[in-house]
Formats: C-alpha cells, structure tokens, sequence
C-alpha cells in the first residue's frame, strides 16, 4: 500500500478542487446570463439556441423561454405574427420585448395579397378568405386605409367629413330620402347620424328603394336612439346617413367590397390601375400584441393594423408608435352610444402607456376600462390623432378607471371629445388637445359626465383649444364640458381657446366643483349650465379671466374675483402668448383661496392660468411644468438628441448636431412660440448629414422661441432666441 509522507498534496488537491468549483460556477451563471437575453429575426429559427447569431423565427418561441428579467431583442423586419405574452414577469424583473438598437420593427396584424385580375372597368379583384369577424375586415393599399364600396363616395378622402345624404324622415326602422342609387342594398349597411349630431349608428339594410331605406330597427324611445334618430328635427335638418357594403357601390377610387360567400375581394386603386404586388394588405386578426402577464415592456416596435390588449399588470408599453390600431365599423347590435375597442385597450391596473404615437382609429385611441380594474395606470407624453372616425362616444383617451393620471400629451383631431375621464380621483394635466368635435356636437375638448360620486379628480395647466363642430351639428363644441351631475372637480391654471360654445359647459347635478385661475380666449360664451332642473350646490368660480361674457351666476355657484374684459391683459392672445404684461388689468387681481395651493408673485395671486413673472408653463409632449418661477433653457432638456445647437442666440441659421446613432426616418423640426404656436416646421429625414442639420430662421421676428426635435422614438426641446 502506497503512503504520503508529504501531508501537503492532499491539501494542494483540495484547493484546486475548490477553486475548479467556483470556475464551473461561475461559467455557469455566465452562461445564464448570456442566454437572459433573447433575439428573433426574420431570418431565424426556432431550433436555433436565441443569440445574436441564432436568433429564434417566432416570438412564441422567445416567450416560451424567458423567465422573470429576460429581454427579447427583436431585429429589423416586419412581422405577422401576433405579439402574445401570456407569462410574467416580477417587480424589478421585466419581460422586456424591444426593437434591436437603431432598426425599424414592425409588427402586423395584416398580410399582403396579390393576384389580381381584372373585373370590370378599374375594378380588379382577387380570391382570399377574410376569416376575420365582418366588422374589422379592412383593406390598406400602400398602408393608406381604403373605404368600405359606399353611396355618396368620399370623394375629398377625408374620414372626418362624412359626405353624407340628408334624409327627409324616418321612423324607428326606416328612412326616406330622394335620388337612392337603384340598387338592391338589402344585406348592405346604412350609417346614420341624427340632427342632434352627438352620436351616430349603424344597422343592416332588410329593403331598399330609391326613396326608402328599411333596416333592423332601433329603439327610439331610449337613449342613445332617443334623440339621436330621424324622428328629431335639430339643427334644421333630421339627420343624414351613407349606405355602404355592396359590390354595385364599387364604382369610385380607393374603394372595396368582399363576397363572403366566393371569398372574392374587389378593389379600385386611386389611379384606376392595377394593384402592384406587395401594396394591398387585409386584416387578418383583430390584435397585434396582447399582454396577459404582469410585469411586461414593449419597447421600440411598430404597430400596425391591429390593436393592443393589456389584460395583466404593473405592464409598461413605451416608445412605441401604434397606426391604424382600431378600424371597421360600429357593433350592429349595439344599444350604447360607444364600443369599447380601441388602438390601446388598457384592461389591468398600473399600466403605463409613455411616449407612444397612436395615429387613426375607428373607435377610442387609449382606453382605461373601471369595469376590468385597470386603475393606478398611468398616461404620459403620447402623441395621439385621427380617433373616432365613426363619430360615436369614442376619444382619444377615455378612462373610466379610479387613480388614473393623464399627462403631457398631445392630442388633435377626433370625431367628439379630446379626453374623457370619469373616475375617482384622477389628474389632468398639461396635456394640449385640439381640434376635437370633428364629427359630432354637444361635447367638450375634456369632456366626462358623472354620478353620485364626489370625484376628487384634478384638471390643470392644460391647453384646449380649436375646436368647433362642422355646420350640420350647431355650435356645441365646449371647452371643459362636466356634463350631467359632474361633482368633485377641481378645474385650474387651464387655457381654453378658439371653441364655438362655452369654455365652461356645466349641467344638471353639479355639487363641489371649482373653477380657479383658469384663463379662457374667444369661446362662444364664457360659462353656461342647462340646470333642468336639478340641484346645485358648494361650487366656486375665482380667480378666472375670460374675454367674452358671461359666468354662470345661478344659485350653488360662487363668482367672484373674475375678470371679464375684451382688452387683452396678456403678451399676445391672439399667438397664444397667455403671459400677463406688468401692467396688466389681471396682475395682483386674484383672491388667496382657502385650501388651495397658488404659486404667485406680487401682493396677490393673479387672474388667469399665467402668473406675471412666473413660469412659461407649456402643455403637450414634453411640457414645460409650472414651478412659480422663470426657468433657463437647461431647465428643459429632455434627453440627449441634440448634442449642440449654434449659434444661439441666432440671427439667419440655426445649425444642430444630432446624435448621429438614433432613427431619422420620418423625423422633423417644429419651432414654437414659447406659449405653443407653432411658427415654422421642417422634414429633416434626408437633410440630416453624419448628424448635422441646418436650417433657416430669418423670417422669425426677435424673440424666444422652443424648438422640437421629432424623432421616431423620441421628442427633444430646446429652446432657442432670435436676434
């Protein structure tokens, strides 16, 4: 038997066996580590092992791998299939799906198709079989939205004007009008809007004639189709309707209809020539991405032609852009006034939607459902336009969640309302709103109706502006609409602008709602309520400058401290420079109110949403927030786009150095005046050389102004002064 003498070799063989231990360790959690990060690419397969070099095809495939803190780095393509997560994540520790570093995904929930053979004259046709429910089949040429063969035609392209016919009456099933197209429509759709013009409806044709329009019928004598039916004249006329859905209404550009029952498609191109391979896509699923996990992020991605479901929560969806989201046309079945599908459909709590671009929908942009919980979610800094081309009880962001916060987003052109928030104790603020009402009447740029509740939400430092609706709907077009038995508002520091009714609309039950420092410009009227009959109490209107009268001075409100005066106390009203000057009819004019927090300068608060002196507060993307003193240009730099900008101040030229590694397409330039007009826009997509841009600003008169760098996934401020 072999013996050691030397004790020391079992030791040396004990440490090199220790030291092998922690080697083996830690090559295992590097390995770990590596594979916490997961690609997919066009290109790839799900058989391969997920790195960089070997990506996954599918996004199942990635999700099916991950655990709690993995990334899934998604490379440059466009992508068909639907974005499902259906596991989680942990606080701390994200699912995380992200487009790779300076490359354009984009996910659809639509596919391409060709062959196609002529029909007849410019019309061509091809088979598919589009499975989808018949309400969401839709068809995109060139990712343009094309119309549903329809009777009168749309023939300016443009979804907010209706191009409708007026109709002569009708009943509860039924209308009459003149010069109907001989067709037999039966089986085919009418769209209707009433006088009233504050929402509209759809329903089958059962008969048609050329002065008669039969359909399934709607209950008249309850809302929405009491007063919102031809039965009503408002506004002169009882409402007007297109039909649409039959292939013998294809006879115009950018039109299209599908036999369901030979799976053909038919389509008319806008030149009349024959479609192009690659160019006409259908839907093909109602989702592009759907999030039924906790804890998930969605970074980076395009999407298009479908909407966004989240169902899970503590979920963050940012820095994304979200194209055609909602599209088709209204429930046949409804009794309501709105659907609730939307290009963003937030149906989990604590979800955050920050920095995202939703551009067209049919239907509601964001919605924030009460009924599946989603409260404490949060809306920040999106760019959200082109909602509710259907004209229904749809907005661009509408919440009927508790604890729900609204920020700093910009929103323009919708068919009603520009917000709508109804929850319990909620915040409004600094977002710009604009041209809302495009469609219907009898509604407000923020706009919400209420209940029993003292809501305890807040709506300040916010800009909404330009809105009126078309001729055939009246003049109802309100700046901050708190509509039937709204209680437990507090309303400041807003600026309404350029709306056709009041900058105030207030009706019915109203209790415990305050209107302070809240500066309204050339509205129809400052204040208005319709009582009918209804008690109202514990109300208070201080401290508010309007230049049209008159304030709402019924019992249960308080008015007092306003000023009403056509002779402008600001910089310049009329380019939207609210700033008081010193010597301003509003300067030190205000009252201290109890229990409310006012930031002002001088011996007393002043009238209106400026303080003299104070801060040049801004609304929208990026916004400026009020601090209760002047700020520098350092103040608002948001991020690290512009790396310089020179000279400044500037007399002819204004040159910038971009970050030469972020996305220009489809980027621009937009100068403002410091309070919001906009002066001047550039495209800078092909004039961007290794990061650098030049542009010309002699034109601009001397003064300060704020310049916004648009980027794909990204907006910088800056501010810039004119010599």
């Amino acid at each position: 038997m072999t013996t050691f003498a030397n004790k020391s070799i079992p030791k040396v063989m004990k440490t090199d066996k220790i030291k092998l231990f922690f080697l083996l360790l830690i090559i295992k959690n590097l390995s770990l580590f590596a594979q916490n990060t997961y690609y997919v690419a066009i290109e790839g397969d799900d058989s391969n092992t997920g790195t960089e070099i070997s990506p996954f095809k599918t996004f199942n495939k990635a999700v099916s791998t991950m655990t709690p803190g993995s990334t899934c780095i998604i490379r440059e393509g466009v992508y068909e299939e639907q974005l499902f997560v259906n596991k989680n994540g942990s606080e701390g520790h994200y699912l995380t799906f992200k487009a790779a570093d300076g490359e354009n995904v984009t996910i659809k929930a639509t596919t391409f198709i060709n062959g196609w053979q002529l029909h007849s004259g410019n019309i061509y046709k091809t088979s598919v079989d589009m499975s989808i429910e018949e309400r969401f089949r839709n068809v995109y040429h060139n990712e343009a939205y094309m119309d549903l063969a329809r009777w009168p035609n749309n023939e300016d392209n443009n979804r907010f004007t209706l191009d409708c016919k007026f109709i002569e009456n009708g009943g509860n099933n039924f209308f009459t009008l003149t010069e109907v197209p001989d067709f037999d429509w039966a089986g085919g759709l009418v769209y209707y809007i009433g006088g009233h013009s504050g929402t509209s409806w759809t329903r089958r044709i059962t008969s048609s004639t050329t002065t008669r329009i039969e359909h399934d019928g709607v209950d008249i004598t309850k809302w929405p189709f009491d007063p919102h039916n031809p039965t009503i004249l408002r506004n002169g006329h009882r409402g007007q309707l297109y039909l649409f859905n039959i292939l013998e209404a294809l006879d115009y550009a950018r039109e299209w209809y599908y036999d369901e029952g030979t799976k053909t498609l038919y389509f008319q191109t806008e030149d009349g020539l024959k479609p192009e391979d690659d160019t006409v896509e259908y839907a093909t699923h109602k989702f592009t991405a759907e999030l039924r996990g906790d804890y998930i992020k969605i970074q980076g991605i395009k999407f298009f032609g479908g909407s966004i479901k989240i169902t899970g929560d503590f979920n963050v969806f940012e820095n994304n852009e979200v194209v055609h989201g909602s599209e088709g046309f209204d429930n046949l079945a409804s009794t309501s006034a709105g659907v609730g599908e939307s290009a963003i459909e937030v149906l989990g709590p604590s979800t955050v939607i920050r920095n995202c671009r939703i551009n067209h929908s049919s239907s509601n942009g964001i919605s924030i459902q009460n009924w599946a919980g989603a409260h404490n979610s949060i809306i920040e800094n999106n760019t959200i336009s082109n909602i509710d081309y259907l004209g229904i009880h749809a907005t661009p962001i509408r919440s009927t969640a508790n604890n729900v916060k609204v920020l700093k987003n910009t929103v323009f052109n919708s068919g009603r309302d520009g917000i709508y928030v109804s929850g319990n104790t909620c915040e409004v603020a600094y977002n710009d709103v604009s041209k809302a009402q495009l469609i219907n009447a009898d509604s407000g740029v923020f706009y919400t109706v209420g209940n029993d509740d003292l809501k305890g939400t807040e709506v300040h430092h916010n800009w909404f502006h330009d809105s009126k609706p078309p001729t055939y709907a009246g003049i109802k077009a309100a700046g901050i609409y708190l509509d039937n038995n709204s209680k437990g508002y507090v309303v400041h520091h807003n600026v309404v602008w350029n709306v056709s009714w009041s900058g105030y609309q207030v009706n019915w039950e109203n209790w415990n709602l305050d209107f302070f420092h809240n500066t309204l410009w050339d509205c129809g009227q400052a204040m208005a309520s319709w009582v009918n009959g209804y008690e109202q109490k514990n109300n208070r209107v201080y401290n508010n400058y309007s230049n049209v009268g008159d304030w709402f001075n019924e019992t249960g409100f308080d008015v007092k401290d306003n000023l009403i005066t056509a002779v402008s106390p600001f910089v310049d009203a009329n380019a939207q420079n609210f700033s008081p000057v010193e010597t301003g009819l509003v300067v030190d004019k205000g009252v201290v109110v109890s229990g409310f927090t006012k930031l002002f300068n001088g011996t007393a608060p002043d009238l209106g949403a400026y303080e003299y002196d104070g801060t040049a507060w801004t609304a929208g993307v990026n916004a400026i927030e009020d601090v209760g003193s002047t700020l520098s240009s350092e103040d608002i730099v948001k991020d690290d786009s512009v790396e310089t900008m020179y000279p400044n101040p500037a007399n002819d030229i204004l040159n910038m150095n971009l970050n030469n590694s972020l996305d220009f397409s489809n980027s621009s330039i937009e100068i403002f005046s410091i309070l919001g007009n906009k002066v001047k826009s550039f495209d800078i997509e092909k004039k961007v050389i290794d990061g650098k841009v030049t542009i010309p600003i002699s034109d601009l008169t001397t003064g300060n102004y704020l310049v916004k760098v648009i980027l794909r996934d990204r907006i910088s401020n800056k501010i810039l002064v004119k010599k």
